[in-house]
């Protein structure tokens, strides 16, 4: 169902100014004529009083709640209780200033939240994006700790749609919109949130709240960190290792994260400085894999043994000639957080981040020859085929090395009032800074790398976004004709990503500096909205949440120049400078919930959203790990329509929920990898339709069984198929098979979404069996998954195959006092080989130990 589209085109600046000028004056009045404020409960005030239930508007939605280790009321001290869900009155069950986003403005999204004390209790968590792996519908293709490519997929969309989610940690936003893909470019900033700093984490499902742009049509994940009430400090130590056998690597990757941090309260300052260390080492990521039938028949070459048969994702024979991007990285996290309260009711925080990451990696040639020696360049033989392995991966050598340089620095500008009353107001920027972001690669064969031979730097230095929000609440708390009572939501953004991917040559890989320019990618995408949002509660335990967006997107300044081999002469640069795109778009939201008694809620929403094409997606043409990337400017915007039925039920000490979920999705964007002329090529093009029908389940239960038993569980169930791409299709059936794929004819209507699975689950047992122990064993489930929109993939053991998975994890933590707790667990348990594209890690080893003061 299309609703809305294409309203005109409006002003923004007119409009932003007197939204921000309405915004700040309106701090006096607010502050004036709000119920008296309720205070911060840490500092030791009182809270506010409820009004009197003939004056108090109807009660609202219920409350998210949280297992917590429960310190008052009839639960013993040493016993857990879970936080029974509480009517919302006016939208406040707890201190204004400790709402979440989504408690603050009543966000009509289902939302699954993992506090500080699950983390600790179940987590071997080495980095930010381990903390939501056992939440339900969610898979992060983590692919080795450190990994700076680790997106997310959610209940609709796979690891490679990064672009389909949105991820912020205290306002500043971690999703880099630059890209839609797991590469360096699309991927979340994840480390730059050290893992100690996080206190919870929310994840609101589906689009439903006009108070994100469209790319929450996957979901939205905010991360919120600590902040000290009083002197604090600490420190963490952690090891890792991991023992890894494929192909012909076998070998153990060690790993060691530091991490300190102090942090102090003095009357309306605190501050808070976190520092982390991550000196890390990865199994293999790439593998080299020419099909057979690209070696020509000759006698010609080095023989060699130790090339291993097998065979591509869609059954076509090649051969497994060694292991590349091992990786070693050394990364260091820098975080400054300031707040200042100038008023009880106004704060004011900044955030400061830099992080750096040094990083080398190795290439492993399993090529012998006749005397036994390492084969790693030059014309080999293998079973009366010839391959030159100098020009073997897109014109690059078979074994290539690599070194990363990268610096990001990051802002986060916070000005909010917090007066609980008529009227509240927000101010939200933050900006991304990639300073340094270079790849060096060599373009020789590894003997004449290691004497500083040529190569290429391929930057995204001087890439990155900003954004900006004004944001605004007003609670009249007047029953409008009897009709019930408002809460009044609505506000601006804006941001702006800048794409600049210049490639150079130079004539030293390692250190040298730029020769030239071999390749050339530079373009801008803007979004500017504007939205509203009314959750009205009309009848006693009913409440209708209703908003809309107004977006207007601009993709502009986009450049591509490129190396072109001549037939006549030596190379030359061709430039297009790419046309000028724009949208404007209304997403309308809606969500009706019913409490028909105190445990039960039930809510049924709608939601139409626009995830416009990134810059990247747009501009970006180059060549990465042996991939060659192909932008298409011509991309249309998604058009996704999503729904949800959800009913929760809350009984003692526990919750339930289940939920109905579709999501049609017009000119779907997808990103596909196959070969051309013996070179790995990426296109990105539109999808007529996508169409996904679910169901997700997830509960949890403190107190199970017997005291100190805890479980929480979840699964997902998916049909979501490729509804129409009848374009495709005939181009698919006019180009016929490949030697890479010879199916690759088979139409991709009727086929599943690619990195979706059928069935994914997480199981957590915890038992705390005295105050000093616990013990937990997690389990994670995905059955199978395609990476062809034909799903012609079928082989998903093999490098760029997906496979199912089962995968078991332990963790035990010991209390050595009231400062110190000791933890150790294994990752993989089980041993678990299985392949998201890349390898993902085998029996991993945790070692950890905590001082908090």
């Amino acid at each position: 169902m299309r609703w809305i589209r294409h309203i005109a085109v409006i002003k923004q600046k007119p409009g932003f100014l007197v939204l921000v000028s309405l915004l700040c004056a309106s701090s006096v009045w607010a502050t004036s004529e709000f119920e008296p404020p309720v205070k911060d409960t840490t500092r030791s005030a009182p809270p506010a009083k409820k009004k009197p239930a003939a004056t108090a508007p109807s009660p609202g939605i219920l409350k998210n709640t949280e297992v917590t280790p429960a310190t008052a009321g009839k639960a013993p001290t040493d016993e857990s209780a879970i936080k029974l869900p509480e009517m919302t009155i006016g939208g406040k069950v707890k201190p204004i200033s400790k709402q979440t986003e989504g408690e603050r403005y009543r966000l009509p999204q289902t939302t699954e939240t993992i506090t500080r004390e699950k983390m600790d209790a179940t987590i071997n968590m080495m980095q930010a994006e381990d903390a939501i792996k056992y939440m339900p519908s969610v898979q992060v293709r983590n692919r080795y700790i450190g990994d700076t490519n680790a997106p997310v997929g959610t209940r609709t969309s796979g690891t490679s749609a990064s672009a389909r989610n949105l991820i912020y940690a205290d306002g500043i936003l971690l999703s880099s919109l630059l890209g839609n893909n797991n590469t360096n470019t699309g991927s979340p900033r994840w480390n730059t949130v050290s893992p100690g700093e996080i206190e919870r984490i929310d994840i609101m499902y589906g689009p439903f709240s006009a108070a994100y742009p469209g790319n929450s049509m996957g979901g939205v994940i905010n991360i919120t960190t600590r902040m000290p009430e009083k002197f604090e400090a600490g420190v963490d130590v952690q090891q890792s290792f991991q023992t890894f056998n494929l192909y012909g690597t076998k070998d153990t990757f060690h790993n060691q994260r530091y991490s300190g941090y102090f942090g102090h309260r003095y009357k309306d300052l605190s501050f808070r400085f976190d520092y982390s260390h991550l000196d890390a080492h990865s199994q293999p990521i790439i593998f080299t894999t020419p099909l057979q039938s690209a070696g020509t028949t000759s006698p010609a070459g080095t023989e060699v043994t130790g090339a291993i048969p097998g065979q591509n994702p869609t059954l076509a024979p090649n051969y497994v000639l060694g292991a590349g991007n091992l990786n070693h990285t050394v990364q260091d996290n820098f975080k400054w957080k300031l707040a200042y309260d100038f008023t009880p009711t106004i704060r004011f925080a900044y955030t400061f981040g830099m992080w750096q990451n040094n990083a080398s990696a190795s290439a492993q040639s399993y090529l012998r020859d006749a005397s036994g020696n390492i084969v790693n360049s030059g014309a080999v033989n293998i079973d009366g085929r010839r391959f030159n392995l100098d020009t073997i991966s897109s014109g690059l050598p078979a074994f290539a090395a690599n070194r990363t340089d990268q610096t990001t620095w990051s802002h986060g500008l916070n000005l909010r009032s917090n007066t609980g009353g008529k009227f509240d107001w927000e101010l939200v920027g933050s900006v991304i800074d990639l300073s340094t972001d270079t790849v060096r690669q060599p373009t020789v064969n590894p003997i004449l790398a290691a004497a500083n031979g040529p190569g290429r730097t391929a930057s995204l230095t001087g890439s990155g976004w900003h954004t900006f929000d004004a944001k605004g609440i007003w609670r009249p708390r007047i029953d409008f004709l009897g009709l019930g009572y408002h809460e009044i939501s609505f506000g601006f953004h804006h941001d702006l990503y800048t794409l600049k991917n210049p490639v150079y040559n130079t004539n030293n890989w390692q250190t040298g500096g730029a020769t030239g320019i071999f390749s050339n990618s530079i373009g801008k995408t803007r979004t500017e909205g504007y939205w509203v949002q009314d959750a009205w509660d009309f009848l006693p335990n009913w409440n209708f949440t209703v908003g809309g967006r107004l977006e207007n997107w601009h993709a502009y300044d986009g450049v591509n120049t490129t190396t072109v081999n001549t037939s006549t002469g030596p190379p030359v640069l061709r430039t297009i400078n790419q046309a000028d795109k724009s949208a404007v778009n209304f997403s309308p939201k809606a969500k009706l919930t019913w409490a028909p008694m105190e445990q039960v809620r039930i809510g049924a929403a709608i939601g139409q959203a626009y995830r416009y094409p990134t810059a990247s997606e747009l501009f970006q043409t180059t060549t990465a790990a042996g991939i060659t990337s192909n932008a298409n400017p011509n991309l249309k915007p998604e058009d996704a329509l999503s729904s949800e039925l959800s009913a929760e039920y809350f009984p003692e000490k526990g919750r339930l929920r289940l939920s109905l979920f579709q999501e049609r999705v017009k000119n779907a964007i997808f990103t596909q990898v196959g070969t051309v002329n013996g070179t790995q090529t990426s296109f990105i093009s539109n999808v007529g339709e996508v169409d996904t029908y679910g169901v997700e389940f997830s509960g949890e239960k403190t107190d199970a069984l017997i005291r100190g038993l805890d479980i929480l569980g979840n699964f997902t169930w998916a049909d979501s198929r490729i509804h129409e791409n009848r374009a495709a299709d005939e181009a698919a059936a006019l180009l016929g098979p490949t030697p890479a794929n010879p199916n690759a004819a088979v139409p991709s209507t009727g086929k599943r979404q690619p990195r979706v699975p059928v069935w994914r689950s997480n199981v957590v047992v915890s038992y705390r069996a005295t105050d000093k122990f616990s013990a937990s064993v997690m389990l994670r489930y995905s059955s199978r998954q395609f990476g062809q929109l034909n799903n012609t993939d079928t082989n998903g053991f093999s490098y760029t195959g997906l496979t199912s998975y089962t995968v078991v994890d332990l963790r035990a933590n010991y209390r050595l006092s009231k400062q110190v707790m000791i933890s150790a667990g294994i990752d993989n348990v089980n041993n678990e080989k299985y392949w998201v594209f890349h390898p993902m890690p085998q029996r991993t080893y945790f070692t950890q130990i905590r001082f908090n003061y």
